[in-house]
């Protein structure tokens, strides 16, 4: 694994401790957090602050979740892609599982952009 998917990798294994602070320190105060609008966390969240914005978002929609990353894949531009596996149970009673793909864009050891791509309608309807 390269620079850029190590930064992003830290990234994830603090999330998965409940340390948003480091989470999200390799974030740059400019970057772009992009989440699909059809999400109640979706929207363009920047730098952060942003990011811990989405996150929480995210996390209030769950009793449970356990989202995995599966693989970091680093490209020669700056962009990684996480592959990911995760389940869950909503506020609303209702399981979801699936996966999903995170892609960024990191530039000088900073996220600079990172972008959601998912199963929203099979999301929406687990939250319902």
């Amino acid at each position: 694994m390269g620079a850029n998917a190590d930064t992003v990798k830290n990234g994830w294994d603090a999330f998965a401790k409940g340390d948003m602070d480091t989470a999200t320190a390799t974030t740059s105060d400019s970057a772009e957090i992009v989440i699909p609008e059809s999400l109640p966390w979706g929207g363009t969240y920047t730098g952060p602050e942003g990011f811990k914005e989405m996150i929480g978002k995210f996390l209030s929609n769950f009793d449970e979740v356990n989202p995995q990353p599966d693989e970091f894949l680093e490209a020669d531009d700056g962009h990684v892609i996480v592959t990911v596996s995760g389940v869950g149970k909503t506020k609303s009673g209702n399981e979801l599982s699936g996966h999903s793909i995170w892609l960024y864009k990191v530039d000088d050891g900073k996220i600079e952009h990172a972008e959601f791509y998912g199963d929203t309608a099979t999301a929406v309807k687990a939250l319902a």
